[in-house]
């Protein structure tokens, strides 16, 4: 954390150059220090450089592995599938990649395709985090008249907004995480607890999410960046987080929060659910829509492509919908056992026949094909698709699992049959206990491929239940930290006080 001043965030960034020299250049997708922003161009490059470094942290598996881990997916090729079904992350570590010579033994590395290793590095979020810090600040020292005052407070909401995303992807991660939001911090900070940080980031983000835009004007901005629709998206999966891990006492306080929320983002006509026609629902992942809260842009055309690891297809896929004519079957496939309890043959659902071929085979002639837009790059077929972050129908589901929670059946319906109706699903009229399993596994359906799988299944602690988890983990293990993430040791040298997650060690 000693590193994230303003001086020497600087001097990281251009660290090519002397500092004598770069107080003479005007570098302006990362203005700091003696040099402030003088145009709104230069706000606006570095606002844009600060989304492009989310986009280069989660555009290289970040969201296929929350979809992978402890998940129903049988992988034929490698290892990597079974050790992360199974949540055996050391095993992942230890057999899938090679070892180095640290100077003093031979260690693992997560060097691999899959990078599993940026998974357990923090600093790209703290980087992003120090850029948000730095933008709130200095955004007061534009000069006057550059900026109206609805725009510092939009740059000062956007800051926000992007540092209690990651802080919100750092917990999920890894727990406990320490927390800052000032700029000029030079202090080594300890592991603050992870509801506190939770807490600390709804509090900040409900003070500015109105100064957020419900939707912007410009087309190309819509989803990409911050908007209202987000923030409230950003806090009610904060608060559902919090409710999973706080007391019994405090969740209904939680509930209230997100049932609230849903009201507030249900108000807006800037929004609203796609159909689930073939047409639209290329449409949809492509991004950019009224369902669209926040996503991470791609656009082959402009010279803007992921990793073909950034998504689920590239496992549970083959040509026509990826790679060359030769590869005629799926790296891995969905267990049939989990495709039918999940979508029943005799229920109709428009995103059975949209989103699979071959649903139930059980081997690798699956595909799944939710994220079908595609380009040619030569002879392969690769995904030309956003990473959908937040969506409409997310929201939707968590303001009715938060009703289910507070007993309000009725209302928990009405947001969970929205969805429903929308793929042409019977409608569900479940009460109680089997209302909240409905939603759970509604969110399952609907939500596939776009990064929550895993991440449900923590916070309800349902990793623990055979009954929705097919490799439970214990109770003792959970509580020990088995649903986190290692932390990369390169966290104690940034920061001295730190300590690691001790179940991976």
């Amino acid at each position: 954390m000693k590193k994230y001043t303003i001086i020497l965030l600087a001097v990281l960034t251009f660290s090519s150059v002397g500092c004598k020299k770069f107080l003479n250049i005007v570098p302006t997708d990362a203005l700091s220090g003696n040099n402030y922003w003088q145009t709104q161009k230069d706000v606006e490059t570095f606002t844009n450089g600060m989304y492009a470094k989310l986009r280069t942290k989660l555009n290289a598996g970040f969201i296929t592995l929350a979809d992978m881990r402890s998940a129903p997916i049988s992988t034929t090729e490698g290892t990597y599938g079974s050790y992360l079904s199974t949540n055996d992350l050391k095993g992942l570590q230890n057999n899938s990649t090679p070892t180095v010579w640290n100077g003093e033994k031979y260690v693992p590395q997560w060097n691999n395709g899959w990078t599993w290793g940026n998974m357990t590095k923090w600093k790209p979020f703290y980087d992003i985090i120090a850029s948000a810090n730095l933008l709130y600040k200095q955004i007061d020292a534009v000069p006057a008249g550059v900026l109206s005052e609805a725009e510092i407070k939009r740059y000062k909401a956007e800051a926000v907004f992007m540092r209690n995303l990651c802080y919100f992807f750092l917990v999920r991660l890894y727990g406990d995480v320490p927390y800052n939001t000032d700029a000029l911090t030079t202090n080594a900070l300890p592991r603050t607890p992870m509801v506190k940080v939770l807490n600390n980031c709804i509090a900040d983000l409900e003070a500015v999410k109105g100064d957020l835009p419900w939707t912007y004007a410009n087309p190309s901005l819509v989803g990409v960046r911050a908007m209202r629709g987000g923030a409230i998206a950003l806090l009610m999966h904060m608060h559902m987080w919090a409710a999973g891990f706080d007391s019994e006492t405090n969740k209904p306080t939680y509930y209230a929060a997100v049932k609230r929320l849903g009201v507030e983002i249900s108000s807006s006509t800037d929004y609203g659910l796609m159909t689930y026609t073939q047409e639209d629902s290329k449409r949809l992942f492509k991004g950019r829509t009224k369902e669209s809260l926040f996503e991470i842009f791609q656009s082959f055309n402009n010279g803007e492509s992921f990793s073909v690891y950034a998504n689920l297809g590239y496992v549970l896929s083959h040509y026509p919908y990826l790679g060359q004519q030769t590869f005629t079957t799926s790296r891995g496939f969905y267990l049939k056992t989990w495709m039918d309890k999940i979508y029943s043959d005799g229920e109709p659902d428009a995103r059975k026949e949209l989103w699979f071929e071959n649903r139930t085979v059980n081997n690798n002639t699956f595909q799944f094909k939710k994220f079908a837009n595609v380009f040619v790059n030569g002879i392969t077929v690769q995904n030309d698709d956003d990473l959908i972050i937040f969506r409409l129908s997310d929201a939707y589901l968590l303001a009715a699992e938060a009703s289910a929670e507070l007993g309000e059946d009725n209302e928990a319906k009405i947001y969970l049959n929205k969805v429903r109706n929308r793929a042409n699903a019977t409608p569900i009229g479940s009460t109680g206990e089997k209302l909240k399993e409905d939603i759970y596994h509604e969110r399952v359906r609907e939500l596939m491929g776009e990064g929550h799988y895993y991440y449900d299944l923590v916070r309800t602690k349902r990793i623990c239940d055979p009954e929705y988890c097919l490799a439970p983990i214990s109770v003792t293990s959970f509580n020990a930290g088995a649903w986190t993430w290692p932390i990369d040791e390169s966290a104690l040298i940034e920061n001295p006080s730190m300590t690691l997650n001790n179940y991976w060690r």
